[in-house]
């Protein structure tokens, strides 16, 4: 009995709860049905035809998807609020319980047909977000939805990565002109309170204008609502991974001035970093519109760049010319000298090493019977250590009188020569066997008779030219080899004054190219 009782009450408490749900949406449903009564969405909502509609639209920017400047289209996500006045749907709220506000399917009513003018994507209706319009009791309507847009912009890349971009989204009627549908703009700023900021571009301004124009087709006046996008690109990503290793590139590429010339790697170095620097061009191009009529600012940066490294490679060409060209023996210039080793020296703090003045220089070149011979004049220090010679030998050297004795016909100047030869190449005086030899030869000249000593004297004197010439064979050929090291280190001394001087035009020029760069991105597209 009791359970009876309890399945009692609750099915009469179920049907309680049940009629006040239908009775509330009958309300509701009674309106929609009154309403969509002989309604017909494919007619503008006014009361006459000669009536002006007015369509009020706003847009507010929630987030910048993308920038594509080689396509140069721009894609936003967009929440769209459109209102205008239906006078069919207009109701007595006393009438349906109190039903102020209804929630209707955006495709069971009118909608005005504003798209976007300058759309890049004939797909944008189908990512768009549309779910209801919100009608009011006064015949309010309110449409609010969402679309991703893909609008076209022209891309100025003047300036890149330090642009600013000017994007505009023209919104206007398709169909219906200005003497038909008025459209209004919400505010003269665009929203961005719900606006998502961006890791790449940073979002400076948002204004919209309101614009009538002609267009060829039709003599009527077309309204539209224009926004514009200002924004402007955050520059760090390019310039750490284009600028920077443009620079590092170029510094390592100058620094070929300091890679020894024997190395054999100088224009090596320079090569490879032509081919990276144009890798990296590579990349650049990529990314950009094909436009001629503005050159991007890291294009044009990267250009100079390998102008400049070009012209390092260039020089380096040069420098190794200048270090090789002692190899034929001809001295350089007396102003070149004057130039590298008086004035570029000083200016570029550098000391160079030289080698000391031979003790012989050529001075003529005669051709005898037997061959050529080469005169050699003696230098100042030479015949200054000559002279001390002179006096030890005058106070107690008894070879050099010796010498002087058997060798008479000798002039004084050269047979100083030839003892300063013989003792240098561990000659008469330092060969005990010679001077053996020399004391018999005494001895014999002083028993034989004046005939022998005649013919002797004559085949000695034979020998000690045969001897005089391989020595003096030896002191030219020691003498030559000396000067030719002496070019050859000075042409090497002027390719490495020249290295340095090269290497510090082209570190000023680098930097001023870099700074310029930095400095024109600081003034903007405006100057």
């Amino acid at each position: 009995m009791k359970l009876q009782i309890i399945t009692l009450f609750l099915v009469l408490g179920c049907i309680s709860y049940l009629t006040d749900r239908v009775s509330c949406d009958e309300h509701e449903y009674r309106l929609i049905q009154d309403l969509m009564l002989n309604y017909d969405k494919r007619i503008r909502p006014s009361k006459n035809a000669s009536d002006l509609l007015n369509v009020t639209f706003g847009l507010a920017l929630a987030q910048i998807i993308d920038v594509d400047e080689k396509n140069q289209i721009l894609t936003t996500n967009c929440w769209l609020n459109q209102a205008w006045m239906d006078n069919k749907m207009r109701w007595d709220p006393t009438q349906y319980g109190g039903v102020k506000t209804i929630r209707l399917p955006y495709n069971s009513i009118w909608l005005p047909d504003i798209i976007l003018y300058n759309n890049a994507d004939i797909n944008s209706f189908m990512s768009s977000v549309s779910t209801n319009v919100i009608v009011n009791y006064e015949g309010n309507i309110t449409w609010l939805s969402s679309v991703i847009y893909k609008s076209a912009c022209t891309i100025n890349v003047a300036n890149f990565p330090f642009d600013e971009q000017n994007c505009s989204m023209l919104f206007a009627s398709w169909t219906y002109d200005g003497y038909a549908l008025n459209l209004m703009s919400v505010s003269k700023e665009g929203d961005i309170s719900n606006y998502m900021p961006s890791t790449e571009w940073k979002l400076r301004k948002l204004y919209v204008e309101r614009n009538i124009k002609f267009y060829s087709c039709c003599d009527e006046p077309y309204p539209d609502i224009t926004y514009y996008i200002n924004i402007r690109r955050r520059p760090m990503f390019y310039v750490f991974n284009m600028m920077m290793p443009c620079v590092l590139i170029t510094l390592v590429a100058l620094l070929g001035f300091y890679v020894p010339s024997d190395s054999g790697e100088k224009v090596t170095m320079g090569i490879t970093t032509l081919l990276s620097m144009t890798v990296f061009l590579m990349l650049v191009t990529e990314s950009m519109p094909p436009s001629s009529e503005n050159l991007p600012l890291i294009g044009l940066y990267y250009g100079m760049t390998i102008a400049i490294v070009t012209g390092s490679t260039a020089m380096t060409v040069l420098t190794l010319n200048i270090h090789h060209k002692g190899m034929h023996g001809k001295a350089p210039p007396k102003w070149v000298k004057k130039v590298c080793f008086g004035i570029l020296t000083k200016i570029l703090c550098m000391r160079l090493d030289f080698i000391e003045e031979p003790d012989m220089v050529p001075q003529t070149v005669d051709m005898g019977p037997k061959g050529m011979y080469v005169k050699l004049k003696p230098s100042k220090e030479f015949r200054r250590r000559s002279s001390q010679r002179e006096a030890e030998a005058a106070n107690g050297d008894v070879s050099s009188h010796l010498l002087s004795n058997i060798v008479p016909c000798l002039h004084p100047q050269q047979r100083t020569y030839d003892e300063k030869i013989a003792s240098e190449n561990g000659g008469i005086n330092s060969s005990p066997r010679f001077a053996k030899k020399l004391s018999n030869l005494g001895n014999n000249v002083s028993n034989s008779s004046t005939g022998n000593y005649d013919n002797f004297e004559k085949q000695f004197i034979k020998v000690l030219q045969k001897v005089y010439q391989t020595i003096e064979k030896n002191e030219i050929r020691l003498v030559e080899q000396d000067r030719r090291e002496q070019i050859k280190l000075e042409w090497q001394n002027v390719a490495l004054v020249v290295d340095r001087l090269l290497l510090l035009i082209f570190m000023m020029v680098t930097c001023g190219v870099t700074m310029g760069v930095l400095l024109s991105s600081q003034k903007g597209p405006d100057g």
